[in-house]
């Protein structure tokens, strides 16, 4: 992974210059300022709920892209991602003025561990990847006054599927339907059954060759032929968790199959359970090319991949997992690769 580097010394200036402003005007201000402890070494920060070093990084060098080195000066912190309110940094030492002395130690205080959560509030409409299709409980065969996209408030018509559970009055459903086969377009190996998610129906009346639902939440456009499975409410809060060490992996496909992917869309790769992958865990996302060197051969070859972006897992399943593209810098395409969140350090 290539993350431009900052020179210390131009982040070392930003920093005095910084604190420099920030305690001049310290009596109009408040907020940040309020949990900065002055010592006879610098200056230490405590985190709060919600912090980030990327945010930091933005609040005290007016530029979130030098987190690395407020990292590479903090190193009690295993992972970037991984900060807990109560925790206390170093943002300012008096040494990067031109003195020439042993930093002294961060003393910690002793915190109770606060798990770190991303929410995704739409998490109950990500779909997924299995290699074998869900037994459904009914197929849609009818919406009132024959409407062909199906939203929220539409009453629908249900037929139940004879060896399924039989449908309940009261009880929720998720629709979907199915995409099949996902095939790696490298390998053209099949990869399961998609199973795109587009509302939730909850039952009002049960008939001997029929049932009736109302649509009470539609994600997306509903059809006929849609299919029914018991809905299983999620958490829009996903606990951070550390990533799997050693990954190697590659983006499927996206979930609507948009022709144009960047930040916050929806995206399968080919890992999942067997691999280690969870939920609530960050992968970086690299594009890797491949040229002629030699103008004398046709010979292609790879050249070193490079980071184009971030994603976190949101739901997994046996060889593969849904995701979430946090953070992009260019377009990203089915075929990149995923491998295990890693920053260079200075």
């Amino acid at each position: 992974m290539v993350v431009k580097k900052f020179p210390i010394r131009f982040f070392h200036f930003s920093f005095a210059f910084i604190f420099c402003m920030l305690f001049l005007t310290f009596n109009a201000a408040a907020g940040i300022e309020d949990h900065v402890t002055r010592t006879e070494s610098g200056f230490y920060y405590t985190i709060q709920k919600g912090d980030t070093l990327w945010d930091l990084s933005e609040e005290f060098s007016n530029s979130p892209w030098v987190w690395p080195e407020m990292w590479h000066y903090n190193p009690h912190i295993k992972n970037p991602h991984l900060i807990y309110p109560g925790q206390k940094i170093l943002i300012y030492k008096k040494e990067w003025e031109g003195k020439e002395k042993q930093p002294e130690p961060v003393t910690e205080e002793p915190v109770q561990k606060i798990e770190t959560f991303h929410t995704f509030k739409e998490i109950d409409r990500v779909g997924f990847i299995r290699e074998k299709a869900v037994a459904h409980h009914g197929t849609i065969f009818k919406a009132q006054d024959d409407v062909v996209l199906i939203t929220t408030g539409a009453q629908i018509y249900i037929y139940p599927e004879p060896d399924a559970p039989l449908l309940s009055v009261g009880k929720k459903y998720t629709t979907y339907r199915t995409i099949s086969p996902v095939r790696d377009k490298a390998t053209n190996a099949n990869l399961g059954v998609q199973h795109f998610l587009t509302g939730i129906v909850e039952i009002t009346a049960v008939e001997p060759e029929f049932a009736i639902g109302t649509v009470i939440y539609s994600y997306r456009d509903i059809l006929i032929n849609d299919y029914l499975m018991p809905y299983e409410p999620r958490s829009v809060n996903i606990p951070i968790k550390e990533s799997k060490q050693g990954l190697n992996g590659k983006i499927i496909k996206t979930e609507e199959d948009e022709a144009l992917t960047a930040q916050y869309s929806i995206i399968f790769i080919d890992k999942g359970e067997i691999d280690g992958v969870e939920t609530g865990q960050f992968y970086s996302i690299y594009l890797q090319e491949s040229a002629r060197p030699n103008p004398k051969k046709f010979q292609q070859v790879d050249l070193t991949p490079y980071h184009i972006g971030e994603l976190i897992v949101l739901h997994t399943e046996q060889t593969t997992s849904t995701a979430l593209i946090t953070k992009s810098i260019q377009q990203i395409t089915p075929g990149n690769l995923v491998r295990t969140l890693e920053v260079a350090r200075p």
